[in-house]
């Protein structure tokens, strides 16, 4: 399954819980077992698909960079020729992580992407009420907000990775800031030629951060 490392705080939506459980219910009169059961659990999707695999992938190369970045940190005080070397090669497998999550359908989704569904889900629970009091058929309308929720589940991944991805941006920024502070004073500082590198290998990342499309898509589940 995916890494629950990036999870977003906020708690899932009322139609996002049913969709997990199965069921599509309001949230006035949802008394279901199940569901609750489903609105406890951690974030998370299964890969049970090619690309849902690929997403899982970049979720742990992102991991493994962020692993390293404390060691960066220590690094840029002891030997700022080395991290600048440490920080281009994160920044590489930064963009290989992006390109990979991209290409497998990931987005670069806002929280205004994520509020909009939400709305649109909420819209379809009150209409779906509406028509069950008059005694319509809702199935057609159940299977709508089934497909909001996973929608809503793969935008709030999406979310969740690209907010890691800036976080970790950020660092990396830091850090070449420190060096370049620890290097004026050090005895083996790094080239011009060893910053040109390490400046096309930052820029290559924050390109490929801008590749990325941006807003939610369909679930790659649907």
């Amino acid at each position: 399954m995916i890494s629950t490392a990036f999870r977003l705080p906020e708690a899932p939506s009322p139609t996002l819980r049913f969709a997990r459980a199965g069921t599509v219910q309001s949230p006035a009169s949802s008394t279901s077992a199940k569901a609750a059961e489903s609105a406890e659990k951690p974030f998370e999707i299964k890969a049970s698909s090619g690309k849902e695999q690929a997403r899982d992938l970049a979720y742990k190369r992102l991991e493994r960079v962020k692993a390293r970045m404390d060691a960066l940190k220590l690094m840029a005080k002891i030997d700022p020729k080395t991290a600048l070397k440490l920080a281009a090669e994160l920044a590489r497998e930064m963009k290989g992580a992006v390109k990979a999550y991209a290409e497998a359908g990931g987005r670069n989704v806002s929280t205004g992407d994520l509020a909009l569904i939400r709305k649109q889900a909420a819209d379809a629970l009150e209409a779906r009420d509406a028509a069950a009091e008059a005694g319509i058929d809702t199935a057609s309308m159940d299977a709508q907000i089934r497909n909001l929720g996973l929608r809503e589940e793969d935008a709030m991944a999406d979310h969740g990775f690209f907010e890691e991805v800036k976080r970790i941006v950020a660092g990396l920024k830091k850090a070449r800031q420190d060096i370049r502070g620890e290097a004026i004073t050090a005895l083996n500082p790094p080239t011009d030629e060893d910053w040109k590198a390490a400046d096309r290998d930052q820029a290559d990342l924050e390109r490929e951060i801008d590749r990325a499309a941006s807003g939610p898509a369909v679930s790659i589940r649907i």
